[in-house]
Protein backbone atom coordinates (compact mmCIF):
# COMPACT_ATOMS: atom_id res chain seq x y z
CA UNK A 1 0.00 0.00 0.00
CA UNK A 2 1.06 3.65 -0.68
CA UNK A 3 2.72 5.28 2.24
CA UNK A 4 2.91 8.88 2.60
CA UNK A 5 4.91 10.68 5.15
CA UNK A 6 4.52 14.50 5.38
CA UNK A 7 7.14 16.09 7.48
CA UNK A 8 7.40 19.87 9.29
CA UNK A 9 10.74 21.48 9.10
CA UNK A 10 12.81 22.04 12.49
CA UNK A 11 12.60 25.18 14.14
CA UNK A 12 13.58 28.11 12.23
CA UNK A 13 15.09 31.53 13.29
CA UNK A 14 11.43 33.13 12.80
CA UNK A 15 10.17 30.58 15.00
CA UNK A 16 12.26 31.35 18.28
CA UNK A 17 11.00 35.22 17.72
CA UNK A 18 7.51 34.12 17.07
CA UNK A 19 7.37 36.05 14.23
CA UNK A 20 4.50 35.66 11.59
CA UNK A 21 6.72 34.49 8.66
CA UNK A 22 4.60 32.69 6.28
CA UNK A 23 6.47 32.46 3.07
CA UNK A 24 9.75 33.98 3.96
CA UNK A 25 13.03 32.12 3.93
CA UNK A 26 14.29 32.11 7.54
CA UNK A 27 16.99 29.62 8.33
CA UNK A 28 16.93 26.79 10.88
CA UNK A 29 17.99 27.42 14.30
CA UNK A 30 20.54 25.60 15.88
CA UNK A 31 17.96 23.99 17.58
CA UNK A 32 16.33 23.02 14.59
CA UNK A 33 19.78 21.96 12.50
CA UNK A 34 19.57 19.47 15.69
CA UNK A 35 16.18 18.39 15.53
CA UNK A 36 17.13 17.63 11.60
CA UNK A 37 19.78 15.57 12.02
CA UNK A 38 17.74 13.47 14.43
CA UNK A 39 14.52 12.97 12.39
CA UNK A 40 17.08 12.39 9.28
CA UNK A 41 18.15 9.35 11.32
CA UNK A 42 15.16 8.13 11.67
CA UNK A 43 13.73 8.72 8.30
CA UNK A 44 17.10 6.80 6.61
CA UNK A 45 15.56 3.57 7.33
CA UNK A 46 12.47 4.53 4.85
CA UNK A 47 12.76 3.17 1.47
CA UNK A 48 11.22 6.37 0.06
CA UNK A 49 10.33 6.44 -3.70
CA UNK A 50 9.80 9.76 -4.17
CA UNK A 51 10.62 13.00 -2.40
CA UNK A 52 9.23 16.44 -2.26
CA UNK A 53 10.53 19.65 -0.47
CA UNK A 54 9.20 22.99 -0.45
CA UNK A 55 11.95 25.64 -1.36
CA UNK A 56 12.44 27.60 1.87
CA UNK A 57 15.69 26.92 3.15
CA UNK A 58 13.91 25.80 6.58
CA UNK A 59 12.15 22.88 4.69
CA UNK A 60 15.40 21.58 2.22
CA UNK A 61 18.24 22.01 4.83
CA UNK A 62 15.61 19.42 7.35
CA UNK A 63 16.26 16.75 5.29
CA UNK A 64 19.98 17.82 4.61
CA UNK A 65 21.33 14.41 6.34
CA UNK A 66 18.59 11.88 4.88
CA UNK A 67 21.37 10.37 2.25
CA UNK A 68 18.46 9.30 0.15
CA UNK A 69 19.71 7.77 -3.43
CA UNK A 70 15.99 9.41 -4.69
CA UNK A 71 16.05 13.01 -6.29
CA UNK A 72 14.34 15.68 -4.02
CA UNK A 73 12.04 17.42 -6.24
CA UNK A 74 11.86 21.23 -5.31
CA UNK A 75 7.82 22.41 -5.22
CA UNK A 76 7.00 26.06 -5.15
CA UNK A 77 3.45 25.00 -4.50
CA UNK A 78 4.02 23.72 -1.20
CA UNK A 79 5.39 27.03 0.42
CA UNK A 80 3.52 28.11 3.76
CA UNK A 81 1.35 31.01 3.16
CA UNK A 82 2.25 33.82 1.83
CA UNK A 83 1.86 36.76 4.85
CA UNK A 84 3.04 39.26 2.82
CA UNK A 85 3.63 42.92 4.52
CA UNK A 86 3.56 41.33 8.24
CA UNK A 87 5.78 38.27 7.43
CA UNK A 88 8.67 40.29 10.05
CA UNK A 89 6.09 40.94 12.88
CA UNK A 90 5.37 38.95 15.60
CA UNK A 91 2.08 36.74 16.09
CA UNK A 92 0.74 38.81 19.43
CA UNK A 93 1.50 42.09 16.78
CA UNK A 94 -0.49 40.41 14.15
CA UNK A 95 -3.37 39.40 16.51
CA UNK A 96 -3.87 42.33 18.33
CA UNK A 97 -4.43 43.78 14.30
CA UNK A 98 -7.14 41.53 13.54
CA UNK A 99 -8.36 38.52 15.92
CA UNK A 100 -9.41 37.01 12.85
CA UNK A 101 -5.95 35.97 11.98
CA UNK A 102 -5.58 33.69 15.48
CA UNK A 103 -7.82 31.47 13.53
CA UNK A 104 -7.55 32.50 9.68
CA UNK A 105 -9.23 29.30 8.11
CA UNK A 106 -12.84 30.44 10.10
CA UNK A 107 -12.38 33.69 7.89
CA UNK A 108 -10.27 32.28 4.87
CA UNK A 109 -10.97 35.11 2.20
CA UNK A 110 -9.12 36.99 4.84
CA UNK A 111 -6.00 38.78 2.46
CA UNK A 112 -3.10 39.36 4.53
CA UNK A 113 -1.28 42.49 3.15
CA UNK A 114 0.54 42.15 0.41
CA UNK A 115 -0.10 38.09 0.48
CA UNK A 116 -2.67 35.76 -0.19
CA UNK A 117 -5.67 34.29 1.51
CA UNK A 118 -5.97 31.22 3.68
CA UNK A 119 -8.39 29.59 0.98
CA UNK A 120 -5.93 30.55 -1.72
CA UNK A 121 -3.13 28.73 0.40
CA UNK A 122 -5.36 26.05 1.02
CA UNK A 123 -6.39 25.39 -2.89
CA UNK A 124 -2.61 26.40 -4.20
CA UNK A 125 -1.67 23.10 -2.07
CA UNK A 126 -4.36 20.95 -2.45
CA UNK A 127 -4.13 20.88 -6.32
CA UNK A 128 -0.46 20.56 -6.25
CA UNK A 129 -0.66 17.34 -4.55
CA UNK A 130 -3.93 16.35 -6.53
CA UNK A 131 -2.14 16.81 -9.62
CA UNK A 132 1.51 14.82 -8.08
CA UNK A 133 -0.83 11.90 -6.81
CA UNK A 134 -2.16 10.83 -10.10
CA UNK A 135 1.50 9.74 -11.04
CA UNK A 136 1.92 7.80 -7.79
CA UNK A 137 1.12 3.62 -7.56
CA UNK A 138 0.16 1.72 -4.55
CA UNK A 139 3.46 1.16 -3.92
CA UNK A 140 5.16 4.30 -3.17
CA UNK A 141 6.43 5.43 -0.36
CA UNK A 142 6.53 9.66 -0.28
CA UNK A 143 7.92 12.12 1.59
CA UNK A 144 6.70 15.44 1.49
CA UNK A 145 8.47 18.54 3.20
CA UNK A 146 7.41 21.42 4.17
CA UNK A 147 5.55 23.75 6.79
CA UNK A 148 2.33 23.11 8.93
CA UNK A 149 0.57 25.12 5.90
CA UNK A 150 1.63 22.39 3.98
CA UNK A 151 1.06 19.71 6.71
CA UNK A 152 -2.51 20.51 7.30
CA UNK A 153 -3.52 21.49 3.73
CA UNK A 154 -2.98 17.89 2.54
CA UNK A 155 -4.00 16.61 5.80
CA UNK A 156 -7.64 18.64 5.25
CA UNK A 157 -7.08 16.88 1.48
CA UNK A 158 -6.74 13.22 2.16
CA UNK A 159 -9.06 13.36 4.78
CA UNK A 160 -11.82 14.76 2.59
CA UNK A 161 -12.15 17.47 4.86
CA UNK A 162 -14.10 21.13 4.72
CA UNK A 163 -12.09 24.42 5.43
CA UNK A 164 -13.72 25.14 8.46
CA UNK A 165 -12.67 21.66 9.59
CA UNK A 166 -9.20 22.51 9.31
CA UNK A 167 -6.91 20.39 11.33
CA UNK A 168 -5.71 22.83 14.65
CA UNK A 169 -3.77 20.47 16.70
CA UNK A 170 -0.39 20.65 18.05
CA UNK A 171 2.23 20.33 14.65
CA UNK A 172 5.56 20.56 16.26
CA UNK A 173 8.78 21.04 14.28
CA UNK A 174 10.26 17.96 12.82
CA UNK A 175 6.96 15.74 13.38
CA UNK A 176 5.57 13.64 10.55
CA UNK A 177 1.70 13.02 9.33
CA UNK A 178 1.75 9.64 8.71
CA UNK A 179 -0.70 7.85 6.24
CA UNK A 180 -1.43 4.65 4.44
CA UNK A 181 -3.30 4.61 1.50
CA UNK A 182 -5.04 2.28 -0.62
CA UNK A 183 -7.31 1.40 -3.79
CA UNK A 184 -6.95 5.42 -2.98
CA UNK A 185 -8.67 5.65 0.43
CA UNK A 186 -6.65 6.17 3.65
CA UNK A 187 -6.95 3.47 5.77
CA UNK A 188 -4.52 4.55 8.31
CA UNK A 189 -3.15 7.86 9.85
CA UNK A 190 -0.76 8.47 12.93
CA UNK A 191 1.09 11.17 14.04
CA UNK A 192 4.56 10.65 14.71
CA UNK A 193 6.18 13.26 17.12
CA UNK A 194 9.93 14.08 17.06
CA UNK A 195 11.14 11.90 19.53
CA UNK A 196 12.89 13.50 22.79
CA UNK A 197 12.07 17.06 21.62
CA UNK A 198 8.27 19.04 21.85
CA UNK A 199 9.28 21.28 18.87
CA UNK A 200 8.22 25.08 18.49
CA UNK A 201 4.43 25.81 17.23
CA UNK A 202 4.29 28.34 13.90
Amino acid sequence: MMEIYLLRHGTSLANEKKLVCGSSDYALSGKGIEQASRVCQELRKIPFTRIYSSPLSRAINTIAELKSPVIVNIEDQVKELNTGDVSHITLPELWSRDERYRQPWLSPDLRYPGGETFREMVTRISEWYNTRATYWSDSDKILIVGHEGTLRSIYLNLMHLELADYPDFPIGNCDCLYFEKSDNKVIRFEHIKLKGTEGERN
